[in-house]
């Protein structure tokens, strides 16, 4: 159970990602309830969207009895940062949710590009 989808570089991508996730999840059984997957989504099409390069892509599947969600970008070398923006700054804040509400997540560079990605277990 699987699902990928080229990303454009335009900002009504973060919510077509949104909306392709939470059908699969709906199709797959997996509740995302409290909407930590799609908040999660959002953050990682965003951060592509603004840091990375074409070509982008969104890969969602089921995994085990939760979720796993990868965005692909061209842009090698450039790996996600936790930062610790003041706190009148309108940004700076997506890894640190990706960090405190993910199971786990990461990031890897293959063949010229990086993915970053985060777990959901189901509970």
């Amino acid at each position: 159970m699987e699902l990928r989808t080229a990303l454009r570089d335009d900002p009504g991508e973060v919510s077509r990602a949104r909306h392709l996730v939470a059908a699969g999840l709906d199709r797959w059984g997996v509740p995302d309830a409290d909407g930590v997957a799609a908040l999660l989504v959002s953050e990682l099409v965003t951060n592509a969207l603004r840091y990375g390069e074409q070509p982008m892509r969104l890969v969602a599947r089921r995994a085990g009895h939760g979720l796993r969600v990868e965005v692909h970008d061209g842009r090698p070398g450039e790996a996600p940062r936790l930062r610790n923006p003041a706190p009148d700054s309108p940004s700076g804040r997506g890894m640190m949710l990706v960090d405190a509400l993910a199971a786990r997540w990461g990031w890897s560079e293959f063949g010229g590009s990086k993915q970053v990605w985060f777990e959901l277990d189901a509970g």
